[in-house]
């Protein structure tokens, strides 16, 4: 689970929804992501809210956030949840329900992602989907399986020049590799 200090109050409430009790991991009490916390009771809520980890506090979806997204992007709907990890250039990442991993793919969730991509990747950043420990990521004209994925494993966005232009390509790195440093050009 990503905690971003920059966290703003969310615009809606959960309601029945409890994918991320689902799809996120969660260091400080050992919850692995892709599994339910036992704390949860699903559609209903986190049996200890009031003391639940910092990391639950901290964390809050894309659709929370507010009406940029609709109805059909709250993740007990589409199957998966979309969140923002800040730090050096912008990510993207999309937790996907491995009961549905295809459910990223639907409309219009596919060209969301696609067009959120195309505009941003040229500013270091990045779209990652996670389903299970698999990771894929979006890029504008293809989208890169990365294999296996680890809490240590980062995404770097490759640029190459081309005759046709600028093609990018990604690559899975571990988080000490200094590729990351260089691709965020520090």
């Amino acid at each position: 689970m990503t905690v971003n200090p920059s966290r703003q109050e969310p615009a809606r409430e959960c309601g029945e929804c409890t994918m991320c009790c689902k799809l996120l991991g969660v260091r400080s009490i050992g919850k692995p992501s892709g599994t339910w916390c036992t704390h949860c009771t699903a559609g209903r809520g986190c049996a200890i809210y009031h003391a639940r980890p910092q990391e639950c506090r901290d964390f809050i979806c894309a659709w929370l956030k507010g009406p940029a997204l609709d109805g059909q992007w709250k993740p007990s709907v589409c199957k998966f949840i979309v969140f923002a990890e800040h730090g050096k250039g912008l990510k993207l990442k999309v937790a996907v329900d491995a009961a549905r991993p295809d459910a990223w793919r639907k409309e219009p969730f596919y060209s969301y992602f696609k067009n959120w991509i195309a505009q941003n990747a040229m500013q270091d950043a990045a779209l990652l989907v996670l389903i299970g420990n698999r990771a894929i990521a979006v890029l504008p004209d293809e989208d890169v399986e990365l294999g296996g994925w680890s809490d240590d494993d980062r995404v770097v966005v490759t640029r190459t020049m081309t005759p046709f232009g600028m093609r990018l390509g990604a690559l899975k790195v571990h988080k000490d590799d200094p590729r990351i440093q260089a691709a965020v050009g520090e």
